[in-house]
């Protein structure tokens, strides 16, 4: 089993393809299935890198609270590629996941070749609801165990267009759901999610961004719409993408449309 370990934990990784390295950062609940259809697609031209993120499926859930921060989600990354041997990659990422990749390409960019934010930034606003949120999620994984906690997750609108596709779907998400351990769930909501910055207190930091970045957003993604649109206006020459039709899923939702516009941004930008 390919193993990293990464500051004092055991990650897992899954490798696929030759080329230019991409790696994918999923979103909190899905773990490294999530991008399954980017695996399939991207690896006919790339080695394409996805893994589970700390907490979450194969990896690693350290019991300690303190051992979960998005500082700390980064430094994972970093080690990661460290351990693969890969100077510079394309980094994509989608919700959490997109957060991890921001911060991180923030924090190196000498490592980062182009730059894929997904459907990110969910609690920039409405920040007490979203920490509210961000409670239930951890209270129901300890409470309740991953069956209460999946329950929960599949409820949420964030997840329900994809859903609503048909009982497939709701197989997929739940088996991806279902794969993490209770406490990785509770820590990451309590300390990744509840505290990490938002979008909009890194305006500084973007505005100096250099890398090549793709954003894109589902039309239907309420608490990442207007997070979108500001770093469109911000990160100097972003391409700003809006998927029609989609939730905050895009990348599940329609892969092959979301695979088309990363396709054409790295063909453009990575060579």
């Amino acid at each position: 089993m390919p193993i990293a370990e990464v500051n004092g934990i055991k990650l897992y990784f899954e490798e696929a393809g030759n080329g230019p390295p991409l790696i994918w950062v999923h979103g909190f609940s899905c773990g490294l299935r999530s991008w399954d259809p980017q695996v399939q697609h991207f690896r006919a031209t790339r080695r394409v890198i996805t893994y589970d993120v700390r907490g979450f499926g194969l990896s690693e859930a350290p019991e300690r609270p303190t051992a979960y921060s998005q500082d700390i989600s980064v430094a994972d990354l970093a080690a990661l590629l460290e351990h693969l041997g890969i100077a510079r990659a394309a980094v994509g990422g989608l919700s959490m996941g997109g957060n991890i990749a921001l911060n991180f390409t923030l924090a190196h960019p000498e490592r980062v070749q182009a730059l894929i934010i997904a459907d990110t930034g969910a609690g920039s606003d409405n920040t007490a609801e979203w920490v509210a949120g961000a409670q239930r999620y951890a209270e129901a994984a300890e409470h309740g165990g991953l069956e209460a906690f999946a329950d929960l997750a599949c409820a949420n609108p964030l997840f329900a267009r994809y859903i609503e596709q048909g009982p497939e779907h709701e197989r997929f998400i739940r088996s991806c759901l279902m794969t993490h351990r209770a406490r990785g769930i509770a820590h990451t909501a309590r300390e990744v999610l509840s505290k990490r910055p938002t979008i909009y207190s890194l305006e500084g930091e973007l505005r100096k961004l250099r890398i090549p970045t793709l954003l894109i957003v589902g039309e239907h993604d309420a608490p990442c719409v207007k997070v979108h649109e500001f770093m469109a206006r911000t990160i100097p020459g972003a391409r700003s993408v809006v998927m029609a039709g989609v939730g905050h899923l895009s990348n599940l939702e329609a892969p092959e449309v979301f695979n088309a516009h990363v396709q054409r941004f790295l063909d453009d930008v990575v060579q």
